[in-house]
């Protein structure tokens, strides 16, 4: 895997012209290197050779990881904290930006920035492809392939930003929810994992009693085998659970 990244290093680089500077010697620090250089890089053609160079570094990673099977899960409704590239089911769900390509962030641990560096660089192309350039409106969503990620497809749904609680606001979170279910539905997507949308703290106990709601009208019915909802820290952890034990 070594010489897969070495080889992706050198082309990134020479690609953007950077100027000369210290590569990492030690493994990990190389590949968390060459995930900031793919993450800020803009979405534009790549030689296939490269793809195909990422697409193997990709499969020999997730040969490595500790995949979890929403079908080994008893619970029809359940709460996972965890990163949600492990997740093997139907759909994840990507809480996205309004352009669809993720976070530019180098080696930033949101939900966007994760699934973006862990599919691969074609779903970022891929999603350059489908807007167009163009910036979708809050709460629409879109269905992907989900290239080097263990799930089957991607639901890209445009997250709504907010810092303030209204009205407005919660139905805007409602929309979100409801439009991914939605559209998992009507693509019989059986098994689903869905990420809570980050807000501020004084937010999260509102948010969590909304999303949880909107989403518990999804599990009344066999319209969904299983759905598995994600949270990344263990403050969102401690909000949700408490709705799950009502």
């Amino acid at each position: 895997m070594e010489q897969l990244v070495n080889e992706l290093i050198k082309f990134f680089l020479e690609e953007a012209s950077h100027p000369v500077i210290d590569i990492p010697t030690n493994y990990v620090n190389k590949r968390e290197f060459l995930r900031g250089l793919m993450n800020v890089r803009e979405a534009k053609g790549l030689p296939p050779e490269i793809i195909e160079k990422e697409n193997e570094l990709l499969r020999l990673e997730l040969e490595q990881k500790e995949i979890v099977d929403i079908d080994t899960i008893e619970d029809k409704f359940s709460l996972y904290q965890g990163d949600i590239t492990n997740v093997k089911c139907d759909a994840i769900v990507n809480p996205s930006n309004n352009k669809l390509l993720g976070c530019f962030k180098p080696n930033h641990n949101c939900v966007s920035n994760k699934i973006h560096t862990y599919a691969g660089v074609s779903l970022r192309l891929k999603c350059k492809e489908i807007t167009k350039g163009a910036e979708i409106e809050t709460c629409k969503v879109i269905l992907t392939d989900a290239y080097n990620l263990p799930c089957n497809q991607i639901i890209h749904a445009v997250k709504p930003e907010f810092d303030e609680l209204t009205d407005e606001n919660l139905e805007l979170v409602e929309k979100f929810y409801t439009n991914v279910f939605e559209l998992a539905i009507n693509n019989n997507i059986k098994t689903i994992c869905v990420p809570n949308i980050n807000v501020s703290s004084d937010l999260k106990e509102d948010v969590a009693r909304v999303t949880i709601d909107t989403i518990k009208r999804y599990t009344v019915d066999d319209s969904f085998d299983k759905i598995l909802f994600n949270v990344f820290t263990l403050d969102d952890y401690n909000i949700y659970s408490k709705y799950f034990e009502k």
